[in-house]
């Protein structure tokens, strides 16, 4: 007994720091490869290259539909893999079709089309990859989903690097990013696929549109979600410079360190969320949610100081650029990302209370908001317009998303408190 407990608590460990290592350089792998074309290729070409990486991580939540999270808290169990599996593909299609309606509609030059496309076949592949992820996951296998994106990561990195600094080529770059994450999936994840026991079916319409309808307002607001990261960003695409693109793709950079730390904290969580929802343990579950906002309240006041002292100098030494004038934008952008971290979190619990409608109004709302509050602003005043317009859409956000999960948990502790009277009602009856 007490070997199959150790063995289970040396796997939880595994899974944590595995997880923890592959989401790590998965997330930052922009940061990365913003640093080198800054670097090599120029503050123009970094600026076409941040922006459309960005737009491919919006129109990437068209391939991924409902995420992983809807996936592995599926307690319903519906659909077969299988079934997600034939959705992903459907999906990864529209996608792709939605990504080159875009570039045509939006009349860039062939350069710009071109290196949107890739960046968004790439992201394609990675949605792909997600969907192997779920079942992997759902089997207790989240160490070797990290162990992939570590991997893919790395490889990827080094070889955007060397082609990069050889050929001063954006798009050989990123073509060997494509082909690194593409022989991932193939020599990687389909091994790690056939050692776990598959939950199979044939491909049926029926199945896949009770997945799309399912998850439809998951996908909306995981959609809008990333959409209100970036609307900042279209702003400046329509009104400013490719150089200040890539300023302010600087700057919000480190907000990607935040999220990173809202996936760290909720991904290991979301199967004993599910669990504790599904067996109706209030205590628990609100004691899970507590320690998860607690943990990131902490993580967001030590980065706050940190970035207060280390952010300007570091990221000029880094990129090669005076970032002083852009002080005031920076801190605005780090408040307002543990105001975004924390609304993933947040997110993903409702998600797993199976609250999709009002968080997707929630985001439609605020979307429309930030955009016209960013065309109006960041023509007036540049980078600081933008950041302001992040951080004000993040606290609304993250505001409405803690009101929610709170009536949600009174609701629970109604529910089950009722239904615990009724137990002990009709036992005194038998008795």
């Amino acid at each position: 007994m007490k070997k199959v407990i150790e063995m289970e608590k040396n796997k939880e460990r595994k899974n944590v720091i595995w997880n923890m290592l592959g989401a790590t350089f998965n997330s930052f792998n922009s940061l990365f490869f913003t640093i080198i074309v800054t670097r090599i290729n120029g503050l123009n070409d970094a600026g076409i290259f941040t922006y459309a990486f960005a737009t491919a991580c919006v129109l990437y939540n068209i391939g991924i539909y409902e995420g992983r999270a809807f996936q592995v808290t599926d307690i319903i169990g519906k659909n077969t893999d299988t079934d997600y599996l034939y959705h992903r593909i459907i999906t990864c299609i529209i996608m792709l079709l939605v990504s080159i309606i875009f570039v045509l509609v939006k009349g860039y030059d062939l350069y710009k089309i071109t290196i949107f496309l890739l960046l968004c076949v790439f992201r394609l592949i990675e949605a792909f990859a997600e969907v192997l992820y779920g079942v992997l996951q759902k089997n207790g296998r989240l160490y070797q989903v990290g162990i992939s994106l570590f991997v893919k990561a790395v490889i990827g990195i080094i070889c955007f690097v060397i082609l990069d600094w050889l050929t001063k080529n954006l798009i050989f770059a990123i073509s060997s990013v494509i082909l690194v994450n593409m022989l991932g999936i193939l020599l990687y994840d389909r091994k790690n696929i056939k050692q776990v026991k598959m939950t199979k079916s044939k491909f049926e319409w029926k199945a896949n549109n009770l997945i799309f309808k399912a998850g439809f307002f998951t996908f909306i607001l995981t959609f809008l979600s990333v959409y209100l990261v970036n609307a900042s960003r279209y702003a400046i695409d329509d009104l400013s410079t490719n150089d200040l693109q890539t300023i302010f793709g600087i700057i919000i950079m480190p907000a990607t360190f935040m999220g990173l730390m809202g996936q760290y904290i909720i991904q290991p969580a979301l199967t004993k969320l599910s669990t504790y929802i599904k067996e109706e343990q209030y205590r628990p579950l609100k004691q899970i949610i507590l320690k998860l906002l607690a943990v990131l309240l902490g993580i967001g006041i030590l980065v706050l100081v940190i970035a207060y002292f280390l952010e300007t100098p570091v990221l000029g030494l880094v990129y090669g650029i005076d970032l002083t004038p852009y002080f005031v934008s920076m801190m605005l952008i780090i408040f307002g990302s543990f105001f975004y971290a924390s609304s993933m979190v947040l997110s993903m619990i409702l998600i797993a209370m199976r609250v999709t409608f009002l968080q997707a109004v929630t985001y439609g709302v605020v979307s429309v908001f930030a955009t016209m509050l960013a065309y109006q602003i960041v023509q007036q005043k540049q980078i600081l317009g933008a950041s302001i317009t992040y951080t004000v859409s993040m606290i609304m956000v993250t505001t409405i998303f803690l009101g929610l999960t709170m009536g949600k948990m009174k609701q629970y502790k109604r529910l089950w408190n009722k239904e615990k009277k009724n137990e002990n009602i009709n036992c005194n009856s038998n008795l």
